[in-house]
């Protein structure tokens, strides 16, 4: 067993004896790659590092400096051999002075398993605060804890780091996790336990935009802005889905916010996927066009998004060759739909029960015949 004995001394504070006693139930792999490292840096300052040992224990007094680097380097040592947990007490590591293979402590972060065998390490976790104070501290108990998992069969390890412990992120790097994404203040590593290629899913490679085709069914008019901020050309009112926000709400806000106009959502008529967006990171782009019915036609646009809003004749979308071959094709639905019915052409919505308790999802298809 090691016994430190640190006096550290400064002409402004106290002096200080501490005892650190290591005994013998965590191995020595981040002690003793973190003890070299600060021996070394010790030995920069010239001053001594005496060593003497007897029949029982080896003792090593480190020599008081009254320089405030000095004291960092005892405190940093004293840190790596004895890190604060979450009871302010010393938390009692050991190193072994054998051959043998180390023990490891049965301290590991706390998880949580999901249905695929994996497990979300979350660092803001209560449990795991114990864990983060300290670099090295944190990086020995993610080893034992993947080893532990790994062992238990577990397919992958997920951790939520706030970008408060982003210092973290190369500690759990030189263990073998990567980034997968961020989301909001904080990012997420993951690493693939198994001996074959990941299977993990890559991050949401989608965004999702929604439009608008405000028809006023009475005059066959549709509902036409020029954006501001884009391409100068008559298009529909329309924006990107907010997280967690269903697509019949995102539209009828969209509209809302950029004309003034209120509508009541009547269907989806089509959506375009389109990869590589050079505005979205090279992310792939899904583009829902709905149906929506006005319930006023006063416009009242923003003037920090809009430049124009208008009431166009649905007819006129075909005759003029600055429109976009989508919007063409969408007017074109809209032309059949006045003419044989809507139901020709809508895709409707439909809230169903989702197999995740407590949950609905909307499901979209074409109209099904009354007797089904």
């Amino acid at each position: 067993m090691f016994i430190f004995s640190c006096r550290e001394k400064h002409s402004q504070l106290h002096r200080l004896d501490k005892m650190i006693c290591l005994t013998t139930s965590v191995g020595t792999r981040h002690v003793g790659s973190r003890m070299k490292c600060l021996t070394a840096a010790w030995t920069k300052t010239n001053q001594p590092l005496l060593c003497s040992s007897t029949s029982s224990t080896n003792h090593c007094n480190l020599k008081h400096s009254e320089r405030l680097c000095h004291i960092s380097l005892i405190g940093e040592l004293r840190n790596c051999l004895c890190p604060p947990n979450n009871n302010n007490s010393t938390f009692i590591r050991s190193y072994s002075t054998s051959t043998q293979q180390p023990t490891y402590s049965s301290k590991c972060l706390l998880g949580e398993r999901d249905r695929f065998n994996a497990v979300m390490v979350d660092l803001t976790h209560e449990g795991n605060q114990q864990f983060i104070a300290d670099n090295g501290y944190f990086g020995n108990i993610l080893a034992d804890s993947t080893s532990k998992w790994q062992k238990d069969g577990t397919i992958a390890i997920w951790i939520r780091v706030p970008i408060a412990h982003s210092r973290l992120i190369p500690v759990a790097a030189s263990h073998g996790f990567s980034l997968h994404h961020t989301e909001g203040d904080n990012i997420y590593l993951s690493r693939w336990l198994l001996d074959c290629p990941s299977r993990l899913p890559a991050y949401a490679n989608h965004q999702i935009g929604v439009s608008g085709f405000v028809l006023n069914e009475e005059k066959e008019e549709v509902l036409m802005i020029q954006d501001k901020h884009r391409i100068v050309r008559w298009k529909f009112p329309g924006g990107l889905s907010n997280f967690g926000e269903d697509i019949p709400d995102t539209v009828v806000r969209e509209v809302w916010e950029e004309t003034g106009i209120k509508t009541e959502f009547q269907s989806v008529l089509c959506f375009r996927q389109q990869h590589n967006m050079p505005w979205a990171f090279g992310i792939s782009d899904i583009y829902i066009v709905c149906r929506l019915r006005p319930l006023n036609f006063d416009l009242n646009i923003c003037k920090d998004e809009l430049v124009d809003a208008k009431w166009t004749k649905v007819n006129e979308l075909l005759k003029d060759p600055n429109h976009t071959h989508l919007t063409v094709r969408v007017a074109k639905l809209i032309q059949h739909g006045l003419k044989y019915g809507f139901d020709s052409v809508d895709i409707s919505m439909e809230e169903l029960p989702s197999v995740y308790k407590n949950t609905t999802y909307k499901l979209f298809h074409k109209p099904l015949p009354p007797s089904l």
